[in-house]
């Protein structure tokens, strides 16, 4: 009764990932592979301590992996997509990285001479 059991269990489990890889075109094994892809980058870039401060979205499909996100500089681009290429398992690595150096701040003043005068007219 026990191995019958098993077998339903294992022929049911099968049945269940087959019909998974035909929803998605894809197998189980597929989805991991690029599960641990995109955890793998996505760990290096935390680590990373010029990246970590940055908000990078890592996608991978069936080992190409897509960048997206803002980052300061061509350099922070490059150091990105060099991680990437390094990780296990990773075919291409393809940048949507928007180079976006920060903003200088100027102080909120008036022109000289642009201020105004209270209280009427000059005589």
């Amino acid at each position: 009764m026990t191995q019958m059991l098993r077998a339903a269990l294992v022929i049911s489990l099968v049945f269940i990932l087959s019909a998974c890889a035909s929803i998605t075109g894809r197998t189980a094994g597929q989805s991991i592979d690029d599960a641990r892809i995109t955890a793998s980058i996505n760990t290096k870039l935390v680590q990373e301590p010029t990246l970590s401060a940055f908000k990078i979205d890592v996608d991978s499909f069936e080992g190409h992996v897509t960048l997206t996100g803002q980052v300061p500089s061509r350099e922070a681009e490059q150091r990105m997509i060099s991680l990437a290429r390094e990780t296990q398992g990773v075919k291409s690595v393809t940048s949507n990285v928007i180079i976006q150096p920060p903003q200088s701040r100027t102080p909120d003043r008036a022109p000289s001479g642009a201020g105004s005068t209270r209280g009427g007219s000059s005589q």
